[in-house]
């Protein structure tokens, strides 16, 4: 997926110059004259990073700086300036800064800063995602599970996940990718879900459209990885165009690697797809299995989410009362893993000291489970408003939660951050 950056300078002729250059290495750019318009821009639209001028008439560099982080911690700044010393150097870097670039800029110096600050991003967010977001609880079904992703990881094997909601159907995604390709190859996602012939095949009904959705998506991940959600729910013109995909491609440098995931059971899934492509994907299937009843896993989770919280809220909690972690082991979770993240993340914003008591247990067992669904909008106005409340409400739950990271958040919410964005400007939700 393209990255992209936002240049924020006072001189339009800057603007454009860097602009220029930055097209042609394939970014999406935006340009802002002054940091009015920037922070605008960044409220309305996500951006990987930003190139800011320190000296600007109206708000310096620096406070700019901070309001980026404070806005969107996730957000990677490179600072730009005339007059390159040291002191400012270290000032921009010590406000969060990820580089440093002095005027004259020269564009191949450009192009590098903005590769390595890419490639540092990337690694630092892979340490914080304590393995990738992939645990492994006790049991043999879970060992056995690690190997058969490790191999399909090696062998970049195209790949089937049946799993209830909440089960970890994105964080296999994100280990398998992690695991098996480079650094910098392509992860995209494509979520399927309420997707018709009429919006999912474009060129059925737009004949400027030159390549369906679905194709569109897997030029996208080139040489890396594509993963379709709920794939019981493409259409049977989509379904064939998907088997042409997986069985044309070449064992080459750009192979693109399918993960399809699919909350239907493996019985009813043989109903719904077309059968060579059933048989195609029942090659390598992994089924996830679900947390209720599983005591063991279920307190190995509760301990990896509370040093989770402990990192990413700044907190110190050491452990739980018993008899709340007894209610969270009898507990049916319907939404499985994320469900329990989710919980233990309320749980731990919620407590002061070092033990998180049973006295929160009302608050945790009501409404918990926050994630946003990503079908079809319902035609009933009444079911609409209900939906567009609840969506709202867990939006700013989830900001709360997170304390304002928007990452965290959309993580939180099982979205992207794109997603997450476009939420928040449709409810008008703001920091």
């Amino acid at each position: 997926m393209n990255k992209s950056i936002l240049i924020v300078d006072d001189n339009l002729t800057i603007c454009l110059m860097l602009k220029s250059w930055l097209v042609k290495k394939d970014f999406k750019i935006e340009t802002a004259t002054n940091v009015n318009d920037a922070k605008q821009m960044i409220k309305e639209q996500p951006f990987d990073l930003i190139l800011s001028d320190i000296k600007m008439p109206d708000v310096d560099g620096f406070t700019f700086l901070s309001w980026v982080k404070k806005f969107d911690s996730d957000i990677i700044v490179i600072m730009m300036t005339g007059f390159a010393d040291i002191e400012s150097a270290v000032a921009s870097m010590k406000s969060g800064a990820a580089d440093f670039i002095s005027k004259p800029i020269e564009p191949e110096e450009l192009f590098r800063k903005i590769e390595e600050a890419f490639m540092m991003h990337e690694n630092r967010q892979r340490r914080n995602r304590f393995c990738n977001e992939f645990i492994l609880p006790p049991g043999e079904e879970y060992y056995q599970l690690l190997n058969q992703l490790d191999t399909l990881a090696e062998n970049k094997a195209h790949l089937l996940i049946i799993g209830d909601r909440g089960t970890g159907k994105n964080s296999i995604v994100k280990y398998i990718h992690d695991k098996g390709f480079h650094l910098c190859t392509p992860l995209v996602k494509m979520d399927v879900e309420g997707l018709s012939n009429k919006n999912g095949k474009r060129q059925l009904n737009n004949p400027e459209a030159s390549e369906s959705l679905l194709m569109e998506k897997f030029r996208e991940a080139k040489g890396g990885l594509l993963s379709i959600r709920n794939v019981d729910q493409l259409d049977i013109n989509l379904q064939d165009e998907l088997l042409n995909i997986l069985t044309r491609q070449n064992r080459d440098d750009n192979f693109t690697q399918v993960i399809v995931t699919t909350e239907k059971r493996d019985v009813e899934l043989q109903k719904i797809l077309i059968p060579k492509l059933y048989h195609l994907l029942e090659k390598n299937c992994v089924v996830l299995p679900s947390l209720k009843g599983k005591k063991q896993v279920i307190v190995a989770f509760i301990s990896y989410f509370i040093r989770f919280a402990n990192f990413t809220l700044d907190k110190n909690i050491e452990s739980i009362d018993p008899k709340l972690q007894q209610q969270l082991v009898d507990y049916a979770w319907p939404g499985n893993i994320q469900e329990l993240k989710n919980m233990i993340m309320k749980a731990a914003l919620h407590t002061e000291g070092t033990h998180i008591t049973a006295k929160i247990a009302p608050d945790l067992f009501g409404r918990n489970n926050t994630r946003i669904e990503s079908g079809p909008a319902t035609t009933n106005p009444i079911h609409k408003l209900r939906k567009e409340n609840y969506e709202k409400e867990k939006i700013m739950e989830a900001l709360e939660l997170a304390r304002g990271n928007k990452t965290m958040a959309a993580s939180i919410l099982n979205i992207d951050r794109k997603t997450l964005y476009n939420k928040m400007k449709l409810y008008n939700v703001s920091l």
